[in-house]
């Protein structure tokens, strides 16, 4: 089911492109195309610098845990011209060297190779604003790591984030007891009848177990088993496009593009599974909530997700929006985005790249 997940991610990201090049002049010409492995504690790290050397840099951080960066594959043509684009995979992620000591796939860590990653690139490229640009799990990453260190980074987008991990599931718990109860009382079929009342006990043990080394296994029955039988799609608002996934598989220039080949994909995606369990097996880490901590933040922040994004919950982006009572009215910003849900760049490309490029001219 993860397998299929990050595909998703990957190919919505292709999707969104082959969208927006339609309707762009294909005039962009790369200055800088480098790859190099960013030393850190134990490990190093795969990255690549792409785009304009004279200009602001924006450091992208991957969905996850575990996952990996391929955003130049749908940031070429909206940042690559007018920024640095830093694109780099996270400890035991993608290209990065592989790494399974569970000790240290913690978001404490992670936020320590964060630092890691923009000293060197401060160091590296010098004199230069840095932003930050996080994606699903990417979004809390990239909080986290303001609230250590803000005086780093000069802007930051939390894109389909979140601060409530715990909240996450929740919701999603509530949507699909929802669900259930109005299914089961639409219906007289035996076989449908218990298999609601089925999901509704599991539900409820789920909601009970505070989420600990068995959740793993849990998320994958209430984020893809469950809402078959319920009628809906938790990371898409428009099922339909997901269609074109399959065949943008075989497409070689994806490869191309991205330095990667099919075994290597395959390679990479067991590590993301590996990963994903390991933060998924600490309660702590299922029951994550910085919300309160948001407080502490002043950094200009952009927060955007979709309407009917239920991997996050419906209410993240007002939560999070309303936690960042210390950044300045005129410095956040508060976008839904309509008939979409976490694979905004496929749903919704044109709106949300608007809303990323907007937030970013203005705060460089």
């Amino acid at each position: 089911m993860y397998r299929f997940l990050i595909v998703s991610i990957i190919y919505s990201c292709l999707i969104s492109y082959n969208c927006i090049a339609q309707n762009t002049a294909l005039t962009h010409k790369v200055q800088v195309d480098t790859e190099f492995f960013i030393p850190i504690e134990r490990t190093n790290l795969y990255t690549r610098v792409m785009g304009n050397p004279e200009k602001p840099i924006i450091i992208t951080l991957h969905g996850g845990p575990g996952a990996f960066n391929v955003d130049h594959e749908f940031y070429r043509d909206v940042f690559e011209n007018d920024y640095l684009m830093v694109y780099f995979d996270q400890r035991g992620c993608g290209k990065s060297d592989e790494f399974r000591d569970k000790t240290m796939l913690t978001t404490d860590q992670f936020v320590k190779d964060l630092d890691e990653v923009v000293n060197y690139i401060k160091a590296k490229y010098p004199n230069k604003k840095i932003n930050l640009l996080g994606s699903s799990w990417g979004g809390m990453y990239g909080f986290l790591y303001l609230i250590k260190h803000q005086e780093k980074i000069n802007s930051f987008i939390c894109n389909s984030g979140s601060a409530n991990i715990q909240h996450n599931t929740l919701a999603l718990i509530k949507h699909e007891k929802q669900l259930a109860n109005t299914l089961l009382k639409a219906t007289d079929d035996p076989i449908k009848v218990e298999r609601y009342v089925e999901i509704l006990k599991k539900l409820d043990t789920i909601e009970k177990s505070g989420f600990d080394k068995t959740f793993f296994a849990d998320m994958n029955t209430i984020r893809y088993e469950f809402p078959k039988d319920l009628g809906f799609d938790v990371y898409w608002a428009q099922p339909e496009k997901k269609a074109r996934i399959e065949a943008l598989l075989k497409d070689p220039d994806f490869y191309t593009r991205n330095k990667y080949t099919p075994e290597l994909l395959e390679k990479v995606m067991e590590r993301f599974e590996y990963v994903n369990e390991v933060f998924h097996g600490q309660r702590s880490y299922n029951n994550l909530n910085i919300l309160n901590e948001l407080s502490s933040i002043k950094t200009p922040t952009l927060v955007i997700q979709g309407e009917f994004d239920y991997a996050i919950g419906v209410e993240s982006g007002k939560m999070i929006y309303k936690a960042l009572e210390n950044v300045a009215e005129q410095d956040k910003e508060l976008v839904y985005i309509k008939n979409a849900s976490h694979n905004l760049p496929s749903e919704e490309p044109e709106q949300l790249y608007a809303s990323l490029k907007a937030f970013f001219k203005k705060n460089n």
